[in-house]
């Protein structure tokens, strides 16, 4: 039911524990029944022999992009691959429990209703605030206004309409213009009660070629309603949200010139988006 592509980056100077973390996140993989495919992309410089090796030794497929890709060209290539109705695109620091597809595929067998577009899971660590939690606190399924991407789930064919992951940004806002992307066409994000394992930042913080200034300002001068006065990358997260009090709330404190205040705002309404969005 589920293909999966999981981006690899490596560069001489990581240490071995990036490869090595590419490595167990793709293996879980392998105990996840609804998973029937799995291909690493690996985008950077050179072909890694030795995890082309252990890929196939475990029933994974390899495959190095010939030169050296951004994330978002590795996900594209990775999704081109597969054949399943539903792809994920899975960063290497992402590590999956063995019921973590089958959540997914419970979602998607009761919501046929729902016009979904994406679907993302809780994550340990995560820069969207609404998707970061611990295991064991309440959850619940939800509209979510936006998403991350480390961990997410697309039938295919909405997808390829959507024309994929845009190659723009290096690394920072491709999130928001994805979401942006669905949106146009109809389609929700659904945060999913189901709880997975991210490292956070595995490769970022090692040297990378992601240029946080440079994508913020192409996303505001692509999109320059969407820029506030928010502690959220400037965002107006108010434009993505679907319940009025939380809207209003949002807006609120956008208004709010005391620092302290607004960020409590904020992160009240980061905290009611699973309960007033609640499916």
């Amino acid at each position: 039911m589920f293909g999966v592509t999981v981006n690899h980056f490596y560069k001489e100077n990581y240490p071995p524990f990036v490869k090595q973390s590419t490595k167990f996140a793709a293996s879980l993989l392998k105990n996840c029944p609804e998973v029937t495919t799995v291909i690493v992309i690996d985008g950077s410089a050179t072909e890694d022999e030795e995890l082309r090796n252990y890929c196939e030794s475990i029933g994974i497929n390899y495959l190095h992009g010939g030169k050296i890709l951004s994330f978002a060209e590795a996900y594209n290539l990775g999704v081109s691959q597969l054949t399943e109705s539903w792809v994920v695109t899975m960063a290497s620091d992402i590590y999956v429990y063995p019921t973590t597809f089958t959540t997914f595929r419970e979602f998607i067998e009761t919501h046929k209703d729902k016009e979904i577009g994406c679907l993302i899971p809780y994550l340990s660590r995560c820069d969207f605030p609404v998707q970061r939690t611990t295991q064991n606190q309440q959850r619940y399924s939800c509209y979510s206004p936006i998403m991350s991407l480390n961990m997410n789930v697309f039938p295919k064919d909405v997808y390829e309409k959507s024309g994929g992951i845009s190659t723009n940004y290096t690394g920072n806002f491709n999130d928001v213009d994805l979401t942006l992307k669905l949106q146009k066409m109809g389609l929700n994000i659904f945060l999913v009660d189901n709880y997975v394992q991210h490292y956070g930042r595995l490769t970022l913080r090692h040297g990378t070629n992601v240029d946080a200034h440079s994508d913020w300002k192409i996303f505001y001068a692509d999109y320059p309603e969407l820029k506030g006065n928010s502690e959220l990358w400037s965002l107006r997260l108010d434009k993505f949200l679907r319940h009025p009090i939380l809207k209003l709330v949002f807006r609120i404190a956008m208004k709010v010139k005391n620092k302290e205040l607004r960020n409590k705002l904020h992160n009240w309404v980061y905290d009611m988006i699973p309960v007033l969005q609640k499916v």
